[in-house]
């Protein structure tokens, strides 16, 4: 196939588990990280052959940065036999800022890996021990000039939304961060799940979370200190210094095609949904009697989910859905797509044209959610219709 893919690959093992947390992770069975690695590079031969390249390699966990250097090197050669890296291809390595050193900087950086992301989260200590982080702000602003002086691309990952967090606060935290030269940053809402300890305090009233007005405050804040740092923002939570937007993870939002490789990965390839079982054994084992990764997830996607995920995730970005794209992939006009529901978020200035499509207007980001909850009876009145009209074809995913 001529189209360039990503290539995910998961690193499920944790030095200790966040009470935000819902990845999926483990703080155990560190005796069986070496017979992991080897199930993930033969998950990766399955691939050989197929004439696959790839603009980009993500290793994700978990706490990647765990691992040696050589690990490292040794999946990334393994990911190459798989697919032919684009040149320039981006390979990022998720860091928790208390495992680095220097060294490893530099050799990860030897390995293959020209991108590091931190997930810094704070930099306030008392944040850092609610959130139940490892490393501590000096070792963040080790990690960053290390990172740094190793030639790598940094990302930094920040968490905003904090029980009691004011917008003073948050002022604060983000020239802190703006202040180690970041190429890109990532500014998330705090969301907790009532299955993880954070969830359970939050609905047992033992943490009290900022309300809407105070996270609206916040998240406008953290847009103007960004812009005047000349970050732009390309997704409604990730912002970049010119040409630094992670190819990576524009693969997700522009509905793009990924294998992902490893106990709990993802992927989404030819016309297909799957994700990998995230249980260790069972992931290991399916691998080793020869066959593909036990999965937990399996199916083709219908025409109303795949054009819901194609708007969903382009309404994220600030490039919005391209009208010719969709063209493209479904036969269809956008306005017949969005249709009446469409055309009244459109005049209420929730949606905006743009010259290759639509998007959320600027002011509006906070209420995407909202936006797609209205718009998917729409899409599934347009795929029924469809159906009734002319043969259903699922377009193969696409950049």
């Amino acid at each position: 196939m001529s189209e360039s893919i990503a290539v995910y690959v998961h690193f499920p093992f944790c030095l200790s588990i966040c009470p935000y947390c819902d990845f999926d992770r483990q703080a155990t069975g560190f005796d069986r990280i070496d017979a992991y690695l080897d199930a993930v590079r033969a998950e990766a031969r399955r691939y050989e052959g197929l004439g696959l390249h790839a603009h980009s390699v993500f290793f994700g966990g978990g706490t990647p940065s765990l691992m040696r250097p050589d690990q490292v090197s040794a999946l990334l050669k393994a990911v190459r036999r798989m697919v032919l890296l684009d040149d320039g291809a981006e390979v990022t390595l998720e860091a928790n800022p208390g495992d680095a050193d220097a060294a490893k900087m530099r050799g990860f950086r030897a390995a293959g890996v020209n991108r590091v992301s931190m997930g810094v989260q704070s930099l306030d200590p008392a944040y850092l021990q609610l959130l139940g982080r490892r490393h501590s702000v000096e070792d963040v602003r080790r990690a960053a000039r290390w990172a740094k002086d190793a030639d790598l691309r940094l990302n930094l990952d920040l968490i905003y939304g904090l029980p009691s967090q004011s917008l003073e606060h948050w002022r604060s935290t983000l020239e802190a961060m703006l202040a180690l030269s970041p190429d890109h940053l990532s500014c998330y809402l705090l969301t907790v799940d009532e299955k993880v300890p954070m969830g359970r305090d939050v609905a047992r009233g033992r943490l009290r979370l900022p309300d809407d007005d105070a996270l609206a405050a916040q998240y406008d804040l953290a847009r103007a200190v960004l812009a005047t740092a000349d970050y732009e923002q390309y997704e409604i939570s990730n912002w970049a210094r010119p040409g630094e937007a992670s190819r990576h993870n524009l693969t997700y939002w522009r509905d793009g095609q990924w294998i992902g490789l490893g106990a709990g990965a993802a992927s989404s390839f030819e016309g297909r949904r799957w994700k990998n079982t995230p249980a260790l054994e069972r992931y290991i084992g399916s691998i080793a009697t020869g066959g593909a990764a036990a999965r937990v997830e399996d199916e083709p996607f219908g025409l109303a989910d795949a054009m819901l995920d194609f708007l969903t995730l382009g309404l994220r970005l600030r490039e919005g859905v391209s009208a010719a794209v969709l063209r493209h992939r479904f036969q269809a006009e956008l306005g017949e797509v969005l249709g009446e529901e469409g055309q009244v978020l459109l005049d209420g200035g929730v949606l905006e044209r743009t010259a290759r499509g639509v998007r959320i207007a600027s002011e509006r980001q906070l209420v995407t959610n909202e936006v797609l909850a209205r718009l998917a009876p729409q899409v599934a009145a347009w795929a029924s219709e469809r159906a009734l009209s002319k043969p259903v074809q699922v377009p193969v995913t696409s950049q």
